[in-house]
């Protein structure tokens, strides 16, 4: 069980609450607000990150820490509003397939690195969000897409910043003031990073429960199955490290002895330059997904003010071969409008659970400063 989950230590009670507050703005979270967003991705496909300058890297693993302010902007109904969050600042710890022995392949991976965190620093991300808490669409905004490689590096933005946002996506009636539990469909935490959208089904039960005069505590539990179309190619990438491979470096070894994996390329450039597109195959790879996660409303605002969870997905049996986990861990956590905590450097890091000589360990953000209850 995560460390965070004992601020759930509240127990539920049976009587109802007897007062309920009615709030002048259901959307008053995303009116002026700033957040500390921080969160762990596994992904069994990868993540293609790119650089204008025509360099590329595939991670199978990365960390984000960001600093983001959200404003109102159009009311697209009685119950949706559009809102923008700006990231501030930002840090990705981010590791890399097979670009980390040699110190050619290090400085590419940081030239990438410092291209994505300079260009999402500053950009937008645009949401439709309801008044029950749920986020109906997600786009980002401030970056330039006018060519193929152009729109796939926004694509990638996009799912990134989607599974760190992921977290704000809370359905739960009356601000979570009612003590009891509700049921949720279709979470975006039970989403994953596809090529194309993933499919499937999840619930989600939330209980409510006050916490000393001022808090609500909402614990989650849920599960699902979710589906998604593979690439051409893929394996998991953590077993066993591939080994030396010479040329572009662009190819890989999976798990179980698999041959090389040559991923499709658009562009040419050098090396560092390939895995810029890959087709999506019919083969279909499931997950059985599992989340628990602890969220903390105020009563005088109704604004979910923290939130904390873990998703996981393993390969069901019937899944493809070779295809790894799936984990999306995270913290929101609102912050004050002089704050402006430390989010870090972007580097490359080593794998989850394999030290790497000459990269830093990759630390898991429940074992980081800051990650346990406040």
């Amino acid at each position: 069980m995560l460390p965070w989950l004992a601020l759930a230590q509240a127990r539920p009670v049976d009587e109802p609450i007897e007062e309920i507050i009615v709030y002048g703005d259901d959307f008053a979270r995303w009116d002026h607000t700033r957040w500390l967003l921080q969160s762990e991705i596994v992904v069994p496909l990868g993540m293609l990150l790119a650089s204008d300058q025509n360099k590329a890297f595939k991670s199978y693993g990365f960390q984000v820490r960001a600093v983001i302010g959200c404003e109102k902007d159009v009311r697209l109904s009685k119950h949706r509003w559009e809102v923008s969050c700006e990231i501030e600042d930002i840090g990705l710890l981010a590791t890399s397939e097979d670009r980390w022995r040699r110190e050619r392949d290090r400085e590419l991976v940081q030239g990438v690195l410092d291209d994505v965190d300079a260009r999402m620093t500053g950009a937008r991300v645009q949401m439709q969000v309801d008044d029950e808490g749920g986020i109906t669409n997600f786009d980002i905004e401030g970056i330039d897409a006018d060519n193929v490689r152009e729109r796939q590096i926004q694509e990638t933005t996009r799912q990134m910043m989607s599974r760190v946002m992921a977290g704000f996506h809370l359905r739960i009636p009356s601000h979570a003031q009612r003590a009891g539990t509700w049921a949720e469909y279709r979470s975006e935490l039970m989403d994953l990073p596809s090529l194309t959208a993933s499919r499937g089904t999840s619930t989600l039960v939330h209980g409510v429960a006050p916490y000393g005069d001022e808090l609500q505590i909402v614990q989650t539990r849920g599960e699902g199955v979710v589906i998604v179309n593979l690439p051409n190619q893929v394996q998991d990438p953590w077993s066993p490290p591939p080994p030396e491979i010479s040329g572009s470096g662009a190819s890989n070894v999976g798990a179980g002895g698999a041959g090389p994996v040559t991923p499709l390329t658009i562009t040419g450039g050098g090396p560092g330059s390939s895995i810029m597109r890959e087709g999506e195959s019919a083969m279909e790879a499931s997950f059985k997904m599992t989340v628990e996660g602890v969220a903390v409303f105020r009563k005088s605002t109704g604004i979910m003010t923290e939130r904390v969870w873990t998703c996981v997905g393993l390969p069901t049996a019937g899944s493809a071969r070779n295809v790894g986990p799936y984990r999306n861990m995270g913290r929101i956590t609102m912050i004050g409008e002089d704050d402006h905590p430390d989010v870090g450097p972007s580097t490359q890091v080593s794998w989850p659970g394999t030290p790497m000589e000459g990269l830093p360990l990759w630390v898991s953000i429940e074992a980081m400063p800051g990650s346990g209850p406040g």
